[in-house]
C-alpha cells in the first residue's frame, strides 16, 4: 500500500463520516419539524379563537346582567 492509497482512503472516510453527521442532523431537524407542526394542529384544534372567546364572554356578561336585573326587581318587589 502506497502513501497515496493510505491518504485517499482517510480521505473516503473523513467523507463518509462527515456524510453521516451530516445526514443524523438533518433527519433529527426534519423529526422536530414535524412535532411541531403535529403541536400546531393540535392546538388549533384544543383552543378557542380569540374572537370566539369574546363573543363567548359577551353572551355571559349579559346573562350575569339579566340575573342582576332579576335581583333587583326581586329586591324592589319587597
Amino acid at each position: 500500500m502506497s502513501g497515496t492509497d493510505i491518504i485517499s482512503g482517510l480521505i473516503n472516510i473523513a467523507l463518509t463520516g462527515g456524510l453521516g453527521i451530516i445526514t443524523f442532523f438533518l433527519k433529527r431537524t426534519m423529526d422536530e419539524l414535524d412535532k411541531c407542526k403535529t403541536d400546531i394542529a393540535k392546538i388549533k384544534e384544543d383552543y378557542i379563537t380569540k374572537e370566539d372567546f369574546f363573543r363567548e364572554q359577551g353572551k355571559t356578561d349579559r346573562k350575569l346582567d339579566r340575573i342582576m336585573d332579576i335581583l333587583l326587581e326581586i329586591k324592589g318587589g319587597k
